[in-house]
């Protein structure tokens, strides 16, 4: 799994990207996040995740603490779900974290995601037992793995 820059020639593509309909209330378009992005450059950074030439997911990266990469978003298009890519994808996210000498991930859920947790949880994420905006926070020690 490999993590490139959201540009001009992939954009479209990126934001045709979708979650299966019982997902949709979990997780925001990745046309908002790009806006979202391009509203707080450059501290959030937009990334298309391709398995192989395919793309197959999105990810809105956060730099706003020194020692944490917060992901903001996280998806994998529906068609591409159920193939162990939600994990390849996270697994390179944590490798750029670790390339910026970053400790944690962390990142903020919709309670009832019951997908999305399973794979955090499966991934190393752990509750912090905080909510912020009415969503549970994980994070995951890099120092960990």
């Amino acid at each position: 799994m490999r993590l490139h820059a959201v540009t001009e020639d992939n954009y479209p593509a990126v934001i045709a990207l979708e979650v299966h309909e019982e997902q949709r209330s979990f997780v925001a378009t990745n046309l908002k996040s790009i806006a979202d992005a391009w509203v707080h450059r450059p501290r959030m950074e937009p990334l298309a995740l391709y398995s192989g030439d395919d793309l197959v997911g999105f990810t809105l990266l956060h730099r706003e603490h020194p020692h944490d990469l917060h992901v903001v978003r996280y998806m994998i298009d529906r068609r591409a779900q159920g193939r162990g890519l939600g994990r390849k994808g996270l697994a390179a996210v944590a490798d750029v974290a670790r390339a910026e000498n970053r400790t944690r991930l962390t990142l903020s859920l919709v309670p009832g995601n019951a997908v999305a947790h399973g794979l955090y949880k499966a991934f190393g994420f752990v509750e912090t037992g905080e909510v912020h905006e009415g969503e549970i926070v994980m994070v995951h020690d890099l120092a960990l793995v």
